[in-house]
């Protein structure tokens, strides 16, 4: 299940606004570097050794970047580690159809951290443990 919501997220004092797909199917949250670098200037962290990442249509992508964000969803804040993505396609083919990608992508682990579930009404839903500001 899928759901796009505009969210803030907040780095070294900076904010920026973006649109975030909340993905089960995803098992990390990343963020596209191009946006990340227009927002917040390249300071981000290098990985000891780079990962290799299933993309939403099935290949595989490179992760060498992460950052510690704070992801603002309605009056939530959430502090996540995120992978800097750079191979951050505007657009995919998933299921026959194009599908424009969002800034920043939040996987599974994140959700069930946070408790953010998923509705068909509601779209998306925090029910667990975050920061209230």
């Amino acid at each position: 299940m899928r759901a796009l919501k505009r969210v803030r997220v907040r780095f070294l004092g900076r904010e920026a606004s973006c649109t975030a797909l909340f993905d089960t199917g995803s098992g990390v949250t990343v963020i596209q570097r191009v946006f990340f670098e227009e927002s917040f200037g390249a300071a981000w962290s290098m990985l000891e050794k780079p990962v290799r990442l299933y993309w939403i249509n099935g290949e595989l992508v490179q992760a060498d970047k992460h950052a510690q964000l704070m992801i603002a969803v309605d009056e939530f804040h959430l502090p996540e580690t995120v992978f800097v993505v750079g191979e951050f396609a505007e657009e995919i083919e998933v299921e026959g159809g194009r599908v424009r990608l969002p800034e920043l992508m939040v996987g599974s682990g994140t959700m069930g951290k946070y408790g953010i579930t998923l509705d068909p009404k509601e779209e998306v839903e925090l029910t667990g443990a975050a920061l209230l500001l």
